[in-house]
């Protein structure tokens, strides 16, 4: 994970809401802030994502709100563990991450075992976006990355 900030200070992780112009509240999305300079910035292994869902969302009728973690295995995994978990240390922390990644991508392989046995292209085709979110790399400053070790 980017650990440090342009001004040199440890960034922290949060999550926030985000409004998407004037129309869609998304809550939950997970951000790295320096307590420093302020600076923040969305997780980078859930821009692409968070940006190909913006540009799905309707924006017409009333305004409404969506929760990110609905929407991205990885964004779900780290606020689950962020919220509810007894961890005390970062290390720690991207520990039980790394489990937890590592687990849930062992279970949508076999599920997607079972929806190619029955035909269900549909169905693979979900549960690749799915895999995708928990094991895509990204570039960062030069430096290929990727959050989970799959």
């Amino acid at each position: 994970m980017l650990e440090h900030c342009g001004c040199g200070q440890r960034y922290d992780l949060d999550f926030r809401l985000v409004d998407y112009k004037q129309h869609v509240s998304i809550d939950n999305v997970p951000v790295l802030i320096c307590p420093k300079c302020e600076h923040e910035e969305v997780l980078h292994w859930v821009k692409r994502d968070l940006t190909t869902l913006l540009e799905s969302l309707p924006l017409d009728g009333d305004r409404y709100g969506l929760d990110y973690t609905d929407f991205n295995e990885l964004a779900h995994i780290v606020y689950t563990i962020f919220t509810c978990s007894e961890v005390d240390t970062k290390d720690a922390f991207k520990a039980e991450i790394t489990e937890t990644c590592m687990i849930r991508i062992n279970a949508l392989l076999d599920l997607y075992r079972c929806a190619a046995g029955v035909g269900d292209r549909s169905w693979m085709t979900e549960i690749e976006c799915s895999l995708a979110q928990l094991t895509e790399k990204v570039v960062v400053d030069g430096q290929e990355l990727r959050f989970s070790p799959a």
